[in-house]
């Protein structure tokens, strides 16, 4: 597993505008930066590569799923992948990284992602968050979510399915610290649509396919202090997959008890209310009548009821967003007053994917209604990434020409959805799955992603890291024809 090789690829010359139909010849990766423009540009206000261009590939093995994590210690970051087995299952793998460093930046050799028992984590279906750890004793700096490679039969009314395992992940080579030998929570489902931690707190939202097709979520979380999960609690249904996120939102109860409530601020595309209650009912029995997800509720979450509900673990859903189409991503990200939505919609036959962005208060509610985000060409739906930059929202989206081609457009918007500047890259081939962004204050932005060159080679991961354009202005870009790319 540790045939990678890191290749380091100097970023090419920046390029002006956005293209909606580009000309890059095959292979090059290019970067283009919003315009300068006259006036008073507010501060960072467009992102440029602040570094060389990474790459991961290893001969014969597709590398998927990129999972940006920041370490215990805010350095150095992983990025975590998964990665083909010789007996045809995948596994879980991770590389170190440095970003902020005086020295050229460079991955490690990649070393496999290992669970509480020093075995190999599946990488079929997982996702990672960092992990806050209690003293500086302890060695672990991520907490994984994965899915079991079986399927469990459960008594009526749960049809069959799969679990989701929640671990502590160490690097291969290292030896846990002893009070976290044991896995901490199981969730059931067939796929994880969100997995936040903050604090001593992870929260875990899978989905669980019934008959119809029929697709129910559910959620749970973990408290790391007493190694304690909750799960089975039923929030929707829909008849097209659901998508989920969460933020989380802490402030100081002054005026009552003094007390810090910590909320997860949510955001659920479904086709029948949100809720967030323990048990389990059928989504034909306890909504017969529900349709696809084309319906986002807002609420907030605490597992301490605090200010929430009369019931601790309550959800309060305050509004909703209706969409005329069905949320295919959604990511949200936290602000001091509440926090960020973007999504995207799935394209349907008389309409193509759009990208969507809105913002929610700390009680529910919506503090900036939906805007659309205009493309230059069209979203690839699940590609959806979102990070909070200085109070702005940043978007990332994969956007398909008419010929084929991906490009990955950055955009940046301000608290009132202003388009504020927009940053485009072009990889070398077909990028595969989600793009994963991750922001550290005054430090700039990383993103990540896999891409395959040719539809006969195996896929590979690239990364760059973002940081303040020079000289850049508040200018909104427009779509035009760009140059040839330098070779």
């Amino acid at each position: 597993m540790r045939c990678g090789t890191w290749l380091a690829l100097l970023a090419l010359p920046a390029l002006t505008a956005c293209s909606a139909v580009p000309d890059e010849p095959s292979g090059a990766l290019s970067v283009e930066e919003p315009p300068a423009a006259s006036g008073t540009a507010a501060a960072c206000s467009a992102l440029a590569p602040a570094g060389p261009v990474l790459s991961l590939a290893q001969p014969g093995t597709d590398l998927l799923d990129p999972q940006w994590v920041l370490g215990a210690k805010d350095a150095p970051v992983y990025l975590y992948a998964s990665s083909a087995t010789p007996a045809g299952g995948r596994v879980v793998q991770r590389v170190t990284l440095d970003p902020w460093s005086a020295q050229p930046p460079a991955f490690s050799e990649p070393a496999l992602a290992l669970d509480a028992r020093h075995q190999t984590i599946p990488g079929e279906a997982f996702a990672v968050a960092q992990l806050y750890p209690l003293d500086d004793d302890d060695n672990f700096e991520s907490v994984v979510v994965y899915r079991e490679r079986y399927t469990t039969p459960f008594p009526d009314p749960l049809p069959p399915g799969g679990f989701f395992r929640t671990a502590r992940a160490w690097s291969e080579g290292s030896e846990p610290f002893s009070s976290w030998s044991q896995h901490i929570g199981t969730y059931y489902g067939e796929r994880i649509v969100s997995f936040r931690s903050s604090g001593a707190e992870q929260l875990a939202i899978t989905e669980v396919h019934e008959p119809g097709p029929r697709y129910s979520m559910v959620g749970g979380t973990v408290s790391e202090g007493v190694g304690h999960s909750m799960f089975g609690m039923h929030l929707g249904c829909a008849t097209t997959p659901i998508a989920v996120d969460a933020a989380r939102w802490t402030r100081v109860d002054e005026e009552d008890t003094g007390w810090v409530l910590h909320y997860w601020l949510i955001g659920a595309a479904v086709g029948a209310p949100a809720e967030w209650k323990f048990g389990w009912n059928p989504c034909d029995v306890k909504y017969p009548g529900v349709g696809a997800a084309t319906t986002i509720y807002l609420g907030r979450y605490s597992t301490d009821g605090i200010g929430i509900g009369l019931n601790g673990g309550a959800m309060t859903s305050k509004e909703a967003i209706h969409e005329a189409a069905p949320v295919a991503r959604l990511r949200m990200a936290p602000r001091p007053d509440g926090a960020w939505l973007a999504w995207t919609l799935a394209p349907l036959e008389d309409a193509p994917s759009a990208l969507r962005v809105a913002r929610m208060t700390p009680a529910g509610e919506v503090a900036l209604p939906p805007i659309t985000v205009p493309s230059c060409s069209t979203p690839v739906a699940e590609s959806l990434a979102a990070e909070q930059v200085d109070g702005d929202l940043v978007v990332a989206v994969v956007e398909t020409n008419t010929r084929g081609q991906d490009r990955i457009v950055l955009r940046r918007l301000d608290a009132d959805g202003r388009l504020i500047s927009m940053t485009t890259l072009f990889p070398g081939g077909k990028v595969e799955g989600s793009l994963s962004m991750l922001a550290q204050r005054g430090r700039g932005l990383l993103i990540a992603w896999a891409e395959r060159p040719s539809s006969s080679s195996a896929s590979q991961l690239r990364a760059v890291r973002l940081g303040c354009a020079e000289g850049s202005s508040a200018a909104p870009p427009v779509c035009k024809t760009e140059e040839v790319i330098p070779q």
